[in-house]
């Protein structure tokens, strides 16, 4: 199983500290932030913990180094990743979002069983256990249950841009659940307890760090949906494998 170092972790939470400072203006554009051993000794960490964060900063374009004078926050205003798409209402559409999910979701759900912690795993598990037990026959509701699950991984990742992407896309997302959700009555508790199943391997896998098995448990749990989709398109079927 691969962890994150204790050392990793602390430049983590100093990088989430400065950060917060820059961006609410207590460090302003152009100023000059404490010396090293100042926040040595505030964070109560070593000055490779705060080299390593400002290092990571650096790097994101949120503070440069004047040779001999110190670290200052930067003057230029930085970009955040902006995902923005027009509305979906078609099969169409939906299959091409699905594609770009799976992508995305097979790595996060590989870093969420890599990087996982008991609070990540507890908030993933409430997910599991609160769609499990709904009971509701709004598919808007159970879409949304089914979402949060997903958003709980990506959370679990430790990486703030997965759980943005599915953020930026919920609409579409929802498209695709809703969708789902929406089988014949018949039908019905068939497909809910398939997609338990399905959401149970891709937990227990995470829980377990098995970073392969959680890959291969979301891929049989998304390419369905891509291959319904094709085969309503009379496209060819899915050939994503999962390594």
């Amino acid at each position: 199983m691969s962890v994150i170092t204790q050392r990793g972790n602390l430049a983590e939470i100093v990088v989430a500290q400065l950060a917060n400072r820059i961006d609410s203006g207590l460090y302003p554009p152009g100023e000059k932030i404490p010396s090293s051993a100042q926040l040595c000794e505030e964070f109560g960490v070593s000055r490779t913990v705060i080299r390593e964060a400002l290092t990571s900063l650096k790097v994101g374009g949120r503070v440069i180094t004047r040779q001999g004078d110190g670290v200052y926050v930067t003057d230029k205003d930085t970009k955040t990743l902006n995902f923005e798409i027009s509305r979906i209402d078609d099969i169409r559409s939906a299959m091409q979002i699905l594609e770009l999910r799976l992508g995305v979701e097979m790595q996060s759900v590989a870093l969420a069983a890599a990087r996982r912690t008991p609070e990540a795993l507890a908030e993933i598990a409430r997910a599991y256990d609160y769609l499990e037990n709904l009971e509701s026959d709004d598919a808007q509701v159970e879409a949304q249950a089914d979402f949060e699950f997903h958003l709980a991984i990506a959370k679990a990742t430790r990486n703030p841009h997965f759980p943005r992407f599915l953020e930026a896309v919920v609409g579409e997302i929802s498209f695709d659940l809703v969708l789902k959700h929406r089988q014949s009555a018949r039908t019905y508790q068939t497909y809910l307890k398939k997609i338990n199943k399905e959401h149970a391997a891709i937990l227990a896998a995470i829980t377990q760090g098995d970073a392969k098995a959680a890959k291969n448990a979301l891929a049989l749990h998304l390419e369905e949906s891509l291959n319904r989709y094709r085969a309503m398109l009379d496209e060819p079927a899915s050939s994503e494998i999962a390594e």
